[in-house]
C-alpha cells in the first residue's frame, strides 16, 4: 500500500513539474517571440519611431492616400492593431494625405506660379491648362473649373483658363535629378512650370523620394510645361 502512494504521489509531482515547466515555457516563449501590435492608426512616422516595442516588427510604409485623418498621419496598418504576430513579422502602414475636399480659391487676377504654388501644396490634380486672347498679362488666370467657392474632390482636380498675350514666357526646365521631391516640385514651380506624373521606382541603397527621373532636362520650354519625374521608393 505504502508503495503504491509512493508511486501515486511520485506520478502526481512529475505530471505537476511537467505542467508547470510548460507553461513557464510557453510564457518565455511567447513573451519573446510574439508580439501584440500597438495601435498607429493616428500617429505619424516620428511618433511611431518613440515606440520601444516597434523595433520587434519590420515597419514599412506601403503607401499614402486621402483619409479623413491629418496629414502625415496613419491611416491604416496590416496586420491590424492588437493582432498577436511574430517578432520580425512585416508591418504596413499607409500615411494620409489629408481630406480630399477641397474648396477651389479665386484665382481671378493671379498668376500661374503663386495659383500652382498654392495647388500643389494642397495636393490638389492639375487637369487642363488653357489659354485665350486677353489684355492681362500672359499666365494671368481668368477662370477655373470648377469655379471659385466650388468644392471638389482634390483627386478630380481643377482646370485653368490662362491669358496668352503677345509676350509668351519660355523657361528652362532645371536638372533636379538627385533632389527631393519637395525640393524639386518648389524648384519647378518657380520656374513657372507644373508638376505632372510621378512614378515611384525601387532603387537600392537610395532613401525613399529622391527625384531619379525626369523629363526635358535643359529645354527652354513655355511656362506651364508638364514636367513628370520618377523618385526613388
Amino acid at each position: 500500500m505504502k508503495k503504491y502512494l509512493a508511486y501515486l504521489l511520485s506520478g502526481i509531482l512529475i505530471v505537476y513539474i511537467c505542467f508547470f515547466s510548460f507553461n513557464i515555457f510557453l510564457k518565455t516563449y511567447f513573451n519573446e517571440k510574439f508580439y501584440s501590435l500597438p495601435n498607429l492608426i493616428g500617429l505619424n512616422l516620428n511618433q511611431v519611431s518613440d515606440i520601444k516595442s516597434i523595433g520587434k516588427v519590420n515597419l514599412i510604409v506601403a503607401g499614402n492616400d486621402f483619409s479623413n485623418l491629418p496629414a502625415g498621419t496613419i491611416f491604416r496598418q496590416n496586420p491590424a492593431p492588437e493582432k498577436i504576430v511574430k517578432e520580425d513579422r512585416t508591418v504596413r502602414v499607409w500615411i494620409s494625405k489629408g481630406k480630399n475636399n477641397f474648396v477651389v480659391p479665386d484665382f481671378t487676377n493671379t498668376n500661374l506660379i503663386d495659383a500652382l504654388a498654392k495647388l500643389q501644396e494642397e495636393g490638389v490634380k492639375i487637369n487642363r491648362i488653357s489659354y485665350t486672347s486677353s489684355n492681362l498679362p500672359y499666365n494671368t488666370i481668368l477662370a477655373t473649373n470648377p469655379a471659385a467657392g466650388d468644392s471638389t474632390q482634390k483627386i478630380k482636380g481643377i482646370s485653368l483658363l490662362l491669358s496668352n498675350s503677345n509676350s509668351v514666357v519660355s523657361v528652362e526646365v532645371p536638372d533636379t535629378i538627385g533632389f527631393t521631391f519637395e525640393e524639386a516640385r518648389n524648384e519647378l514651380v518657380s520656374k513657372g512650370l507644373i508638376v505632372g506624373v510621378i512614378k515611384e521606382k525601387v532603387v537600392p541603397g537610395l532613401e525613399k523620394g529622391i527625384v531619379v527621373e525626369t523629363n526635358h532636362i535643359g529645354e527652354t520650354v513655355p511656362a506651364g510645361t508638364i514636367i513628370d519625374m520618377t523618385v526613388s521608393y
